[in-house]
């Protein structure tokens, strides 16, 4: 894992020293909680530089359980990482727009029936979600997911615009989904992996290890 942290860290040091600012686009969830944790206690790194925002959200509250927001707010934005520029992406849609692109650390989770963001099986047919040529947007989605709440995400088009995206597993389940999302169209993960944009970098939380597929 402190390899795993390092690598980001000289990313975004790599990024401020060059353009004077860095981005890092996160889910939210369980999955990167011990990254955000881990993150915050590094001094080795000017985070009143770093813009934080979300991949997606659920359209509640920021005091809310659900809200991803309150993840970053509550184990991210803290210690040496507490000046760190939270960009809100249910409240301010268009400030993150415009952070500098390509954003510098993408980390994308996924679920168990392959869904990544708020980019859910039953969306799988929809060209501004999915086309890597579609105009890249924050898209404000119904009720779906679980917890069930109204959705706001990135669509793939904007998801791609990143230096180094990296797709962690939290559990051998997860990587079984990711093993067969190579070739199964139906789930929303294919897409993610099938384009030839940009690079994916997986993960393995649980056994903390990069992870080398057939074809990825």
């Amino acid at each position: 894992m402190q390899e795993f942290i390092n690598s980001i860290i000289t990313h975004l040091n790599s990024s401020i020293n060059e353009f004077g600012s860095a981005s890092i686009v996160t889910c939210g969830g369980s999955s990167p909680i011990n990254i955000f944790k881990q993150l915050s206690l590094r001094d080795d790194i000017d985070w009143s530089n770093v813009n934080l925002t979300l991949l997606d959200d659920r359209k509640v509250s920021i005091d809310h359980p659900d809200s991803n927001e309150k993840l970053l707010i509550d184990h991210f934005a803290k210690n040496s990482a507490q000046n760190i520029n939270i960009v809100s992406l249910c409240n301010s849609p268009n400030e993150v727009l415009e952070i500098k692109r390509p954003f510098d650390i993408m980390l994308i989770g996924l679920g168990g029936d392959g869904h990544f963001a708020s980019l859910f099986p039953e969306l799988v047919d929809n060209k501004e979600c999915f086309d890597v040529d579609a105009n890249p947007e924050i898209l404000f989605l119904g009720e779906m997911g679980d917890p069930k709440h109204e959705r706001v995400s990135m669509n793939l088009s904007l998801i791609l615009q990143s230096k180094k995206i990296i797709l962690i597993s939290s559990s051998d389940q997860k990587n079984n989904v990711i093993e067969q999302a190579f070739t199964d169209k139906a789930l929303p993960l294919y897409y993610l992996l099938n384009q030839n944009i940009t690079e994916i970098d997986i993960y393995d939380l649980a056994n903390s290890k990069p992870l080398y597929f057939q074809g990825s």
